[in-house]
């Protein structure tokens, strides 16, 4: 999402020439990645999205000869076009074209006097200050400790859909929402509906939506990465159920210092949930949490879920920069 900080560890030769060529690359491109998401529907298929992300690299550190350490800012939404790679491309070679975001507007006071074209009851239903109000709202009616974005429409969208407890295609399709009006009127349904969490395996309920928690600048999510470069995407939240915990409590790695990680699973199903983290210091403050992996839970279950509304991209500014990524 745009504003999110993406950490990465870059290992393979090829994808460390990708990156040699965002740092060199000729303004404005300099330092831009293209960040697009990849989801597996089933064992062996995997469904790769036509849009995403550029990110702008703003840290990079060599651990050793054959890792890079970077980390990335989400900046602006993008489109690739999947039917522009000839066979054999790669996919840095596919035409992308940035997605500009229209301004929210405000109601015009004319509306309220009855003098405006539109009646009031009609520019209620596109007023994006409006739906700001109101999911503020209900995220605090839901998580009253958090510390809220404080911004302008479409700034609070981008956060919101960083820091709902979603999956992640829910996730997806709030980021191809062509409007933020669209986007805030889809986060405040999600938000009317939201109660539990449950594994997106078997369904059964392991979190509360209401138990978000945030342990960092970020908000209640963001993403991971492990020792071995791969990306965990995840929510903190104060208690799950219906978990098991196997290993003992590991400090080794561990994403949160002075907390340490044993892997929980879904009692149901045995699914990867996520990860329990327990205080190794008297003093620190929350005694436990835990952490749970997007692409694990699901915050709907079927019936709700095919409920859901699927935008189309429109309304593009063509706009062609190199892809690293």
């Amino acid at each position: 999402m745009p504003g999110d900080t993406l950490p990465l560890k870059v290992v393979r030769r090829q994808d460390r020439a990708k990156l040699e060529a965002a740092l060199s690359a000729p303004a404005p491109y300099t330092r831009l990645i293209a960040v697009v998401c990849m989801t597996r529907s089933d064992p062996g298929a995997v469904h790769l999205h036509s849009v995403g992300c550029t990110a702008e690299i703003r840290q990079i550190s060599r651990q050793d000869d054959a890792m890079l350490n970077i980390v990335a800012k989400g900046c602006q939404r993008l489109q690739l076009d999947l039917y522009s790679l000839q066979h054999g491309q790669d996919l840095s070679q596919a035409q992308q074209t940035i997605t500009a975001d229209v301004a929210p507007t405000y109601v015009p006071p004319e509306a309220g006097q009855g003098i405006a074209y539109w009646p009031l009851c009609v520019w209620n239903r596109y007023d994006a200050f409006g739906l700001a109000q109101e999911a503020t709202t209900l995220f605090n009616a839901m998580a009253p400790k958090v510390r809220q974005l404080q911004g302008d429409p479409l700034a609070l969208s981008y956060w919101l859909a960083s820091n709902l407890p979603l999956e992640d295609d829910t996730r997806q399709r709030l980021l191809e929402a062509p409007t933020v009006v669209e986007r805030l009127k889809n986060e405040v349904v999600l938000m009317q509906r939201m109660t539990s969490l449950r594994c997106r395996y078997c369904m059964t309920e392991v979190a509360s939506a209401r138990d978000v928690l945030s342990m960092s600048n970020e908000g209640t999510g963001g993403a991971f990465v492990n020792s071995h470069g791969y990306v965990h995407d995840m929510i903190t939240l104060h208690r799950a159920t219906n978990t098991t915990c196997e290993s003992e409590p590991e400090t080794e790695h561990s994403w949160f210092p002075g907390y340490a990680w044993t892997i929980a699973y879904c009692a149901g199903c045995a699914n990867h949930l996520g990860w329990m983290f327990t205080a190794a210091q008297s003093n620190l403050v929350p005694g436990s949490f835990w952490g749970l992996r997007r692409p694990a839970i699901t915050e709907l279950d079927e019936a709700r879920r095919n409920m859901l509304w699927h935008p189309v991209i429109h309304g593009l500014r063509q706009n062609r920069f190199p892809t690293a990524w």
